[in-house]
């Protein structure tokens, strides 16, 4: 029996990519850098806001300017979030279905924590989703450390959790936990990148996830 699922952010519960693909090239006009295109930004997410900066910005660029630019884009970032306004089509009302089903949701995302708070509740309300964490000073995804407290917090062991993403990092953090691995085929990475890294399902549409907990 499930009693909980743990949610991705970005290419999961919503698109944001044309939010993060503007708030970085406003931080990388700070640099005099070019605009990135749509792939530039998908090779650079997944692993929180400095790998985003350090794999997008030239091979050569120093430690403290990769610093100074995370900070610059987290505030840019902070200043367009808000562009993304809905969740993917169907999610909102499978949140729903699942919290009449009894099964709590959470988000796990590497996204930074702020805006990740501010992102979720602009799209689904304050405590719909409940708890959502982004990067604090605990160890980011893949480390299952905060998937684990998660399912403790809802009395739920592994088994008894889903972990829902759109990417290798999700399918490993879920795989690391020992929760139920479900990618979704309506995300940035290819279903063929999800297989190869630990999902167990692939969903093509959010109303599919109900469904499955029924057979899990």
């Amino acid at each position: 029996m499930i009693k909980g699922i743990l949610f991705d952010l970005d290419g999961t519960l919503c698109d944001t990519l044309p939010a993060l693909m503007h708030a970085m090239n406003i931080t990388r006009a700070r640099f005099s850098l070019p605009p990135l295109d749509r792939d530039g930004v998908l090779y650079g997410i997944n692993d929180g806001p400095r790998a985003f900066v350090a794999r997008t910005f030239p091979e050569n660029t120093s430690e403290r300017v990769i610093d100074e630019a995370t900070a610059w884009y987290i505030k840019d970032y902070r200043d367009c979030f808000a562009q993304t306004r809905d969740a993917f089509p169907g999610m909102r009302e499978t949140i729903a279905a699942l919290h009449r089903k009894n099964i709590k949701t959470g988000v796990l995302t590497n996204k930074e924590d702020a805006a990740a708070h501010r992102l979720v509740e602009q799209i689904f309300g304050a405590g719909t989703v409940d708890p959502i964490r982004g990067v604090v000073d605990a160890p980011l995804k893949p480390d299952p450390a905060a998937a684990l407290s998660i399912a403790a917090s809802y009395g739920a062991t592994p088994r008894q959790m889903c972990f829902v993403g759109d990417s290798h990092i999700d399918m490993q953090t879920g795989k690391n936990a020992g929760m139920h691995t479900v990618g979704v085929s309506f995300g940035y990475k290819p279903v063929e990148v999800l297989l190869a890294n630990g999902a167990e399902h692939i969903i093509n549409a959010p109303g599919e996830l109900l469904d499955l907990v029924e057979k899990l």
